[in-house]
């Protein structure tokens, strides 16, 4: 028989990825064997692989094929994550597509939807990781939200409250007005925006020469949730604030003045005006000084009743509304341009809003206590070793 004088996969791999699992010898059972397990960082059903899928999982064959001619009882587990946020994301502008609306659908009609895209997506991804060649006892495959895997989750969900390490709590998370759900930094992306900045003019109480310190703000819109105005008490320049209140813009309501030396001196002009619900540094201000916390938004991103103004209309309707109104009151100093970095949501690429939201955690500290040692005394070793300065970071500062 005479040889190709080029590989070509289409004459070998199907054929020997098809013996390989015809003759089982992917699968494991336990036995008297030295165990190498891996469980697969499941790819998302939201789409199909791409290059970092490629790399990851070609690392993880190598693994376990050189676990199993080593003799040992290899086992590689595959399966699917639900990564319900992209995934609903992903259906909803499928709907969209079809002229349907999520918000016309019950819970279980947009459940089906959801299904449907999974069964779809899982299978294609599974598939292709067959192409791939990847040694997996595909009789273990699993999906995240599958019965099996959702018992497990409620069981150690409940085991892990009952020792007290979940706990509720209100916090400043990553609000997507657009899927309607929190995110993680990570699902965040900033991009940077060539926008305003907006000077306006806040009164200060009961002063006869009817002065005013003046805020520059990206988000005039916010004012409605402001509680404090604060200054860096090594400011000269606004030093004539201290221990003064100021009135809000258009809300009329009497703020303190605070002094933090969080408030950069160059930026603006010194003076910062603080909305605990609505920014993550303005909440830590809020909790040093036990501020009251104002919530102006509606999950959607449209003015809440709180707000006592503008109330229905959307975030930046409003922004557009309130120069208009601040200008036509003569509360508007000035506006110049500003470019800046605003965050965007990975899943919808709306805009986030910062917002307080009860959320459940769970405690890490005493996880990062364990994990820390081990490569501080070095039984555990990083490559390339400057990573582990970055660990040693993490773990440090765990929240």
């Amino acid at each position: 028989m005479e040889l190709a004088s080029k590989y070509n996969p289409a004459d070998v791999e199907g054929k020997w990825y098809q013996y390989w699992l015809d003759h089982k010898l992917f699968s494991s059972k336990p036995d008297g064997r030295e165990p190498y397990t891996i469980v697969i960082p499941p790819p998302n059903v939201t789409g199909v692989l791409h290059m970092g899928h490629m790399l990851n999982n070609t690392i993880q064959d190598i693994l376990v094929r050189r676990a199993r001619m080593e003799g040992k009882n290899a086992c590689w587990v595959p399966g699917t994550d639900h990564a319900s946020i992209a995934t609903e994301a992903k259906v909803v502008n499928k709907l969209a597509a079809q002229g349907i609306k999520k918000t016309d659908l019950t819970r279980d009609e947009f459940l089906k939807h959801a299904w449907e895209w999974t069964d779809e997506h899982g299978g294609i991804i599974l598939k292709q990781l067959r192409k791939l060649g990847a040694s997996c006892d595909w009789d273990r495959t699993a999906f995240t939200m599958d019965e099996k895997r959702s018992e497990s989750v409620i069981k150690v969900f409940v085991d892990l409250f009952d020792k007290g390490l979940i706990y509720r709590g209100v916090r400043m998370v990553n609000w997507d007005p657009k899927a309607l759900t929190a995110l993680s930094d990570e699902e965040v992306i900033y991009k940077e925006e060539h926008g305003k900045l907006y000077y306006l003019r806040y009164k200060v109480e009961g002063d006869p020469e009817g002065r005013y310190a003046v805020v520059a703000t990206t988000r005039p819109e916010t004012i409605m949730g402001d509680t404090a105005m604060c200054i860096n008490p090594n400011d000269p320049k606004n030093a004539w604030l201290k221990g003064k209140k100021v009135i809000v813009p258009l809300v009329n309501r009497v703020i303190p003045v605070i002094e933090d030396d969080y408030v950069d001196i160059e930026f603006g002009t010194g003076c910062l005006k603080v909305t605990p619900a609505h920014d993550v540094n303005d909440y830590m201000l809020g909790e040093k000084y036990n501020l009251p916390s104002i919530d102006i938004f509606n999950d959607n991103g449209t003015l809440s009743e709180a707000a006592g103004m503008y109330i229905g209309m959307d975030r930046f309707d409003v922004r557009k509304q309130i120069e208009k109104d601040l200008e036509a009151a003569g509360l508007l100093e000035k506006t110049e341009a500003y470019t800046n970095k605003v965050g965007y949501s990975e899943r919808t690429n709306v805009v986030i809003e910062p917002k307080l939201s009860m959320q459940w955690f769970l405690k890490m500290q005493h996880l990062a206590d364990m994990a820390l040692p081990p490569v501080m005394n070095d039984d555990l070793k990083f490559y390339p070793a400057k990573y582990k300065n970055t660990y040693r970071h993490w773990m440090e500062n765990i929240k």
